[in-house]
């Protein structure tokens, strides 16, 4: 089973190596907004938090709702670039996009893993909408494991601008995470 998973996990890295390799036009993307987090797909990203963050299934006895132990970016979307999935890996942060974005909406997706009790997300220093949230579960044992969070701005048009975000974590050691992203 480890080597399953193993060969799925080397796997969906190549993809998302070439996927962020090759470069596609803005015009072969659609620029239509979420509506809500079904509509994205995450198989890929769940597999590789699951593979990160723990090799082997661990049982744990009921306790308190895990804290906040990861909070990254998953993908940002805008009308003039569609969908853009930021890279991921344990040696390399991507810290800006790869597409020409801009237009009057823009959204991004957080994925924090553990629980969270605040959150904030802004684009150029304006508060964004929380639209959707959704509970992750990584390894299918009926118990959620982190939320993916659609963040949408729509407002003035803008050509670049910064994206910052934080979660608090619900319970103890009660960390903030936050992150930052150049759109360009």
């Amino acid at each position: 089973m480890m080597k399953v998973k193993k060969m799925l996990s080397a796997i969906v890295v190549g993809v998302l190596l070439v996927a962020n390799v090759i470069p596609v036009s803005a015009a072969e993307k659609p620029t239509v907004k979420a509506g809500s987090l079904e509509e994205v797909n995450i198989g890929q990203y769940a597999q590789y938090i699951m593979d990160a963050e723990q090799q082997e299934p661990v049982v744990q006895p009921k306790a308190p709702a895990p804290a906040l132990t990861s909070f990254k970016l998953y993908a940002i979307y805008s009308e003039k670039a569609g969908e853009e999935i930021i890279s991921q890996s344990s040696s390399f942060m991507q810290v800006g996009s790869t597409l020409d974005h801009g237009g009057t909406w823009f959204q991004a997706i957080t994925v924090e893993v553990g629980y969270a009790k605040t959150r904030f997300a802004y684009f150029n220093n304006i508060q964004m909408t929380l639209t959707d949230i959704a509970p992750l579960d990584f390894d299918n044992d009926s118990i959620v494991d982190g939320y993916l969070c659609l963040w949408t701005y729509e407002g003035s048009e803008y050509e670049a601008g910064t994206f910052t975000a934080n979660s608090t974590s619900a319970n103890s050691p009660w960390n903030t995470m936050s992150l930052r992203f150049n759109v360009y």
